[in-house]
């Protein structure tokens, strides 16, 4: 009986549908990890709460909410900090309104 060889394309084949199902396989096999109830950021989030410390070693926090006005939802941050604390209502994002809370003399004043 004489041997004949695999051709090169059917090893091939064979490799790539290996590697296939062993993907297919690990990417639906449920791990521990992916059954834990993990919350996530969604669009209809609207409280936001930050906490840090400023560069010059002071601390703040900003509260960041929607708050309906009239029928429309307006953000509004409360803050506190090396700036002072109080209320604002602007369209600043909450990263603007921590490095404005972290400068002592900072203006922070109402968009409307």
């Amino acid at each position: 009986m004489e041997f004949k060889p695999f051709s090169r394309a059917i090893i091939i084949a064979i490799a790539f549908i290996s590697t296939a199902s062993l993907s297919i396989f690990l990417s639906t096999f449920a791990s521990p990890v992916q059954a834990e109830n993990h919350t996530s950021l969604g669009e209809d989030d609207n409280e936001f709460v930050f906490a840090g410390t400023c560069h010059n070693g002071e601390s703040y926090r900003l509260f960041s909410y929607a708050k309906v006005v009239d029928g429309l939802a307006l953000w509004q941050h409360d803050y506190e900090g090396p700036a002072g604390k109080g209320s604002v209502r602007t369209r600043a994002t909450p990263r603007t309104m921590a490095v404005r809370v972290c400068r002592k003399l900072a203006e922070i004043i109402d968009d409307h």
